[in-house]
């Protein structure tokens, strides 16, 4: 029943569909990642976060009075971005599942097999450089196609592991060193006034960050929280992470605002 898959990302300077395996024209593939992705995401960085992973739609989609679309939301590392903001948060990004609209009840009726194959495709997909793939793309609209044609045969895949983004956690773990260099994990909520060095694990994007939380921190110590962070890396994720020191006051804000919004949805 679906007649094609449009994947659309927020870039740097905004919205913009990255590929299209459709029949729509491109000039609408860019309407609808403006429109539908700015839909999506309004008012993003607080409940919003919990529609990752979630099918939403049916939607329109604009000058094809016809076609529909259902969409799922979720995020990617990015390959590349001079934005702050995306570089320690991930890249939003949605795959748009066109069909007629003559077949908006028989979707509705499987719309919770879709959602469940979606949402086990798409947490297969960690890197921004998976989204442009037309044959992964096509391997995930092809067993869309088969579970919305032949739902009974739908088999769940197991999970092998927990999601790399957890939507109402972000996916983040908190350290801090003391000056002994002994490390230990802390209570965001609780410790963070009493700290001079956070250490941010952010599994989504396979980054380490070390926040400098005061202005004025001793080299010793940033020793220390660079040497644990690196056994992090090398113990837990075979070096597969990278690291990156914060000590600018601007970005260490819009890093403790970012993660203070997700501890409250965690704790609701």
């Amino acid at each position: 029943m679906f007649s094609g898959l449009i994947v659309t990302t927020m870039g740097d300077r905004g919205p913009y569909p990255l590929l299209n395996l459709s029949s729509i024209p491109e000039d609408t593939a860019e309407n609808l990642s403006v429109i539908g992705m700015t839909i999506l995401f309004m008012g993003a960085g607080t409940l919003a976060e919990r529609q990752h992973y979630r099918l939403h739609g049916s939607l329109p989609i604009p000058n094809n009075p016809n076609i529909e679309a259902l969409a799922m939301s979720f995020t990617v590392s990015p390959t590349e971005t001079t934005d702050i903001r995306i570089d320690q948060h991930g890249r939003e990004s949605t795959i748009w599942l066109l069909f007629k609209s003559e077949n908006r009840e028989k979707i509705f009726q499987l719309h919770p097999t879709i959602e469940r194959t979606l949402q086990e495709e798409t947490k297969k997909i960690k890197d921004e450089k998976d989204l442009s793939d037309p044959e992964k793309m096509q391997v995930i609209l092809s067993r869309l196609k088969q579970v919305s044609e032949s739902p009974d045969q739908y088999i769940p895949v197991p999970d092998e592991e927990e999601p790399a983004y957890i939507h109402e956690k972000g996916g983040l773990q908190f350290y801090t060193v003391n000056s002994q260099g002994d490390l230990r994990e802390i209570n965001l909520q609780t410790d963070l006034g009493t700290l001079s060095v956070l250490i941010l694990v952010n599994t989504l994007l396979k980054r380490i960050f070390l926040i400098e939380l005061k202005d004025s921190i001793s080299q010793h110590l940033m020793f220390h929280a660079g040497a644990s962070a690196s056994n992090i890396n090398s113990n837990r994720f075979k070096n597969r992470f990278s690291i990156r020191n914060v000590s600018d006051p601007m970005e260490r804000e819009m890093i403790l605002e970012k993660i203070g919004v997700i501890q409250e949805l965690g704790s609701q």
